[in-house]
This record gives structure tokens, C-alpha cells and sequence, in this order.
């Protein structure tokens, strides 16, 4: 259904601005006497324009049952709003691109822990030194950057896992250590083991390949019998608890540290690390010149995933 609608959409052409408009506030508010007074027009004005929408797409958006204020969407209706929030943020888009007076854009995407931990303070220096550009940085996971780079959504990326393109470019951006974190004293002890952690109490995110081989190899598998994320910051909240640990990188560590008195342990031998890797489409005429300004910033990253001579040592015994 949702494909006849589009067809109908682009096709007949004959839908404008304010129905599309009182579709969403209707749908948003939940009745049309809330819509009616968020437009700023009659509820009269607000049904007609529904009713002339329904009657251009050949279809029923909305429910409409005696006595009943608030409003179900019909099948039809559910598909449509899908593509009406998607019209919306194409008039949005269009709307800014006559606003701004950029003469350049430039979209990067990173995972969550790269973007907030590493790289934010690289983000912040180029947009201050390059007021003209347009930048818009985005966080996802490290399959989807790779469409983005391939779609030429985004210009560049920053992942931890590896995939096969013929149009990308990757290498290896850095290396960063990662560390075990707990919430309670150690008391007089200088290190910890393996075997004296709960597995069921571990706050795992896949830091890529290399430390899942790291995981299995320790642990006896490469996922988590505790609880997984994809975040940074759900690992800081749960850590709150004194039963919980992770292993995370040095940036994030340092970073949690911060706000609390977390125990940083580095591994004695053996140490797990993770791998972040940039990547551009060969095709994409910007990149060249978005790669060149990135490594310039390169330094800004040094101080972060560098932990120098804190924490105590973990030994792993095997």
C-alpha cells in the first residue's frame, strides 16, 4: 500500500503544502480540535483539508467513528505518515539550503564512542577554524557508516568493524588501549584476575574484531554472559553499581573517572586494544581534501587514548 501511495504521490502531484501540514498536526496532537488551535485555523478548515487529502490519494488516512474525539489511524494511514514525516524533513532540508550562505558541506559519521570520547575536541577545532563550512556529525554503528560512505550520504567515517567494499578506502586511524574498570576498593592489592570477575556482571560493547578474538580467548567466547551496549554512557550508569565491570578503551576511562572514583586496571600482559579505522569512498571528490584536514587534527587524539603509567596491573591467569 505504502508504494500505491507514493505513486500517487509523485504522479498526480496534485497534494499541497497545508494538507500534508494539518495530516501531521492532527496525527501529532491526536484530535483536530488540538491541531485546530497549534495551526492557529478553524477545526472546520483543519477536516476539509484532511478530506481533500484522503480524496487526492484515493484512500482513508483516518478513522472516523461518532461521539469519539481522538483519532485512529487506518493501515493506509500509518503508511502515509511514514512518508509524510519524510516530506517534512525534505522541506526542512530545502528550507535551510536557501537560508545558509555555506560554500561547503561536510557530513562525517562515527560510532558513539569514537564521536564523544575521541574526537570531540578534533570536531570542535574544525569548526572553529572553518567557520564558512557546514559540518553535521552523526553517530551510528559501524554497518550503517558504511552505507552512509557508499550512498555518499556522508562524506567520511570512523568504525571499529570491518567490512568488504570495492568503493571504500580504509585504513587504520589509531590504536587505543583498553582497560578494566570497577566500582569498588582493591584494597591493599596491586592486581586482579579473570577469575575473580563475575561474567554475569560484565558491560560488554564489540570493540571490533580483534578484541572479540581477545574475549574468547580469556573468557572462553567472543560475545558477553552480562549485559551488551552500544553506548558509552549506559556503561557509566550501570558502573554506578559496585557488581558491575567492563573493558573499555583509555578515552572512555579517563573520561569516567571524571565524574566518579572509578579503579582503572591495565593488563600486565596480553593487552586487549581496539582498532578505529576511517574510511571514505574513493569517489567522493571531498573526501580527499576532509582526509587531509582530519590528520592535521590527529594530535588532539594522542592525549585521549593515552593513559600513561595509571592504574594497576592486571594479570591474566590462564
Amino acid at each position: 500500500m505504502e508504494l500505491i501511495i507514493i505513486k500517487h504521490v509523485i504522479w498526480r502531484g496534485r497534494m499541497n503544502t497545508s494538507e500534508i501540514e494539518a495530516f501531521l498536526a492532527v496525527v501529532r496532537s491526536g484530535n483536530i480540535s488540538k491541531a485546530s488551535k497549534n495551526l492557529f485555523i478553524s477545526q472546520s478548515t483543519i477536516s476539509q483539508r484532511i478530506k481533500a487529502l484522503e480524496t487526492k490519494l484515493e484512500v482513508r488516512l483516518i478513522e472516523r467513528s461518532k461521539g469519539i474525539t481522538s483519532i485512529n489511524l487506518t493501515n493506509e494511514g500509518e503508511n502515509f505518515y511514514k512518508i509524510a514525516l519524510k516530506w517534512e524533513q525534505l522541506m526542512t532540508d530545502s528550507k535551510m539550503l536557501k537560508q545558509k550562505e555555506y560554500n561547503q558541506s561536510i557530513s562525517i559519521a562515527g560510532v558513539d564512542s569514537i564521536n564523544n570520547f575521541v574526537l570531540n575536541d578534533v570536531f570542535r577545532s574544525m569548526v572553529g577554524d572553518h567557520p564558512s563550512i557546514s559540518y553535521f556529525f552523526r553517530t551510528h554503528q559501524s554497518n550503517e557508516i558504511y552505507t552512509l560512505v557508499e550512498d555518499n550520504t556522508v562524506d567520511m567515517g570512523f568504525i571499529l568493524q570491518e567490512r568488504v567494499s570495492e568503493s571504500i578506502i580504509k585504513e587504520e586511524f589509531f590504536r587505543e588501549e583498553l582497560v578494566l574498570v570497577l566500582n569498588r576498593k582493591l584494597g591493599s592489592r596491586t592486581s586482579v584476575t579473570l577469575d575473580s570477575l563475575d561474567t554475569t556482571k560484565e558491560l560488554y560493547i564489540n570493540w571490533g574484531h580483534v578484541f572479540t578474538l581477545w574475549h574468547e580467548k580469556h573468557f572462553g567466547y567472543g560475545g558477553t554472559l552480562g549485559v551488551e551496549t552500544h553506548t558509552g554512557i549506559l556503561i557509566n550508569e550501570f558502573l554506578k553499581s559496585e557488581e558491575y565491570w567492563a573493558i573499555i578503551p583509555v578515552s572512555m576511562a579517563k573520561q569516567f573517572t571524571k565524574e566518579s572514583n572509578l579503579q582503572i586496571i591495565r593488563f600486565s600482559q596480553d593487552k586487549p586494544y581496539r582498532i578505529c579505522y576511517i574510511i571514505y569512498d574513493q569517489n567522493n571528490e571531498n573526501a580527499g581534501n576532509i582526509h587531509k584536514d582530519i590528520l592535521n587534527y590527529k594530535s588532539l587524539t594522542e592525549n585521549k587514548i593515552q593513559l600513561n603509567d595509571e592504574g594497576t596491573n592486571l594479570e591474566i591467569q590462564l
